[in-house]
């Protein structure tokens, strides 16, 4: 903070709020890791008897995850459970990618990552290794379209959802979901969902608020507008939601593989990984 600078009072509360959430998270996971009742998966994870989980865990913020420990019963094993790979949640935090990270807790990874499957079934595990793979002619569950221009990425997804999906794979209305980083824009939701509108069912959905969305078919959207903004966070969010195909139409350029590459985080930072490394 430069000098001279003014804080008001608000912004001093939500400091203030945040350091004690921070303090509160920190306490309890030293405790619970002394006593060897906490564990990290990556994944999903069954629910076990006398196992306290924490479900989605990556998108939850700090005060939502200290008042979660604080209402562990006594002799209970906590799992924080979820994907720290994918987009955190709109609260301040990363406790499960900070957990990871400290290497005071054990960290099982069950997230799926076959060699020998399908391209869409081996696509997450690449990209979260910062690989892009190019497409397979051969495997339809992953097809690449690169465009030239935002607006004709909108021309190219309506085609994709009007006849290339239903007639390829059978799926159709709310079994197709569209998503893009962008809210506005050529190719941002408003206007994905304005060209969409003829189609009932499909949704347009912002990748920063698919929380654990599913479906079918996903077309992943990578405006040229987007270059900026893009990660490889955002980027893994957006493929991980779809089950049986997964169409990414992109006018980004090489600013979506660079995105890929690289392991740098863009997100605010807490003093969580400081607290527990001390």
């Amino acid at each position: 903070m430069a000098a001279g600078t003014v804080v008001a009072d608000d912004a001093w509360v939500a400091l203030e709020s945040l350091a004690t959430a921070e303090n509160a998270v920190a306490d309890e996971v030293l405790g619970l890791a002394e006593e060897g009742r906490l564990a990290v998966v990556l994944g999903d994870v069954p629910a076990e008897a006398e196992v306290q989980v924490v479900a989605a865990a990556h998108r939850l913020g700090l005060e939502e995850i200290a008042a979660g420990l604080q209402q562990v019963p006594d002799e209970a094993r906590v799992v924080l459970a979820g994907d720290p790979d994918a987009l955190p949640g709109a609260a301040p935090g990363a406790v499960l990618r900070d957990l990871v990270a400290w290497g005071g807790v054990p960290v099982r990874d069950l997230r799926p990552d076959p060699a020998g499957g399908s391209a869409l079934e081996r696509l997450p595990g690449a990209v979260r290794r910062g690989v892009l793979p190019p497409p397979d002619p051969d495997d339809r569950t992953v097809v690449v379209t690169h465009c030239t221009a935002d607006d004709e990425m909108v021309r190219r997804v309506v085609q994709l959802v009007a006849d290339s999906i239903p007639r390829v794979f059978g799926l159709t209305g709310e079994q197709i979901l569209v998503v893009t980083p962008l809210r506005r824009g050529e190719a941002g939701e408003a206007a994905l969902r304005e060209a969409l509108a003829g189609y009932p069912g499909v949704e347009v959905v912002l990748a920063h608020e698919l929380g654990g969305r599913r479906a079918e078919a996903v077309v992943a959207c990578f405006p040229g507008q987007a270059a900026g903004v893009l990660t490889r966070a955002l980027v893994y969010s957006s493929i991980i939601v779809a089950g049986q195909h997964l169409s990414v139409v992109t006018a980004a350029g090489d600013a979506l593989p660079a995105a890929v590459a690289d392991p740098r985080l863009r997100q605010r930072m807490t003093r969580l990984g400081a607290l527990l490394a001390d």
